[in-house]
């Protein structure tokens, strides 16, 4: 049953996530995580939704989709989603941390937050907080369609009343995009 789920599976690859050569996900360098996030907003619902996955240089480490209840602005919903993503790494002694998200605005906020009067700006010390204890630690941006899987938890979330999450399982709506991220690797 298994195999055949997952052969299907595979020929559900969505064709929006057909990408130019390096210009998709990477996987970090071993010995590191990364850690990709995503903040999504269910307006019909009145709430928000955190996402992320979190992979090394050869496998899923974990996935979680975590609802924001009463969270409607797409800035805080976005710097919640890197928050979770920092308390991810540290809950589980991951010590050297690539995190990556689609949302340019937080990452300019976090090279600046020191001088920040933005709305987010007690989240980002606390990552800053979080994160001092990583050996290395970094915010990065990625276009879209390389945050895709974070994305999708996200959308998830934001429709959840509690937290989903996956520890060195890939959960079957991830299957076809992490496939698409890296074809050759040992996620799905």
């Amino acid at each position: 049953m298994k195999a055949t789920r997952e052969a299907l599976t595979l020929l559900d690859i969505p064709k929006q996530l057909t990408m130019l050569p390096g210009h998709g996900w990477r996987p970090p360098d071993a010995g590191c995580v990364k850690i990709n996030t995503d903040g999504a907003i269910n307006f019909a619902d009145g709430k928000g939704g955190a996402g992320g996955v979190a992979r090394s240089s050869d496998r899923l480490i974990g996935a979680w989709s975590k609802p924001l209840l009463g969270i409607t602005d797409p800035l805080i919903a976005e710097s919640m989603a890197l928050r979770e993503g920092v308390l991810f790494a540290r809950l589980r002694g991951i010590s050297r941390v690539i995190m990556e998200t689609d949302c340019m605005e937080v990452v300019n906020l976090w090279k600046t937050r020191h001088n920040s009067r933005s709305i987010v700006a007690p989240l980002l010390e606390e990552i800053g907080e979080l994160a001092s204890s990583f050996i290395s630690f970094d915010i990065q941006h990625v276009i879209r369609t390389s945050n895709y899987p974070a994305h999708l938890c996200a959308k998830r979330a934001s429709t959840l009343n509690v937290t989903e999450s996956w520890m060195d399982e890939t959960p079957s709506f991830l299957f076809s995009c992490l496939l698409a991220d890296c074809p050759a690797s040992a996620y799905v």
